[in-house]
């Protein structure tokens, strides 16, 4: 069984650094480091998902070190899940994702829903729920 708590998986672009402008180097979200910081030493781990490479991702890494912040996994499971599951899938696993692309599923955007005399505004959850017949 795994030891720790929690797993999440960060972004570095406009995330963990918080330049404009790909592939610049730019501030440190510094409350994401410190809570990230804060987690690991609550035994949470913390895996770098990033799509950047080579020479962009060391620089990536680097600056992270750089204010105290190493991952337990860059780019990859954490070790403990490969050697639980006996696979590797391409798809990183998490408890938690953050990115500065991130939409969850209760805060995706409203759709106006057709086909009955009162057009009404529902969000997509709520639509995609109603679509498969879970809410009326």
């Amino acid at each position: 069984m795994i030891e720790f708590n929690k797993i999440y998986a960060v972004d570095f672009d406009r995330t963990l650094n918080l330049a404009e402008t790909y592939p610049q180097l730019g501030e440190p979200n510094r409350e994401l480091i410190t809570f990230l910081k804060e987690r690991q030493q609550a035994g949470d781990k913390i895996i770098l998902w990033t799509c950047r490479e080579g020479d962009l991702l060391k620089s990536a890494v680097k600056y992270c070190r750089n204010y105290g912040l190493e991952f337990d996994a860059v780019n990859d499971n954490l070790k403990e899940n490969i050697e639980q599951f006996n696979n590797n899938c391409r798809k990183v696993f998490a408890d938690y994702y953050i990115d500065d692309r991130n939409v969850s599923f209760s805060n995706l955007p409203s759709v106006t829903l057709k086909g009955s005399k009162d057009m009404q505004s529902v969000g997509i959850a709520e639509y995609i729920m109603r679509r498969f017949g879970k809410v009326e």
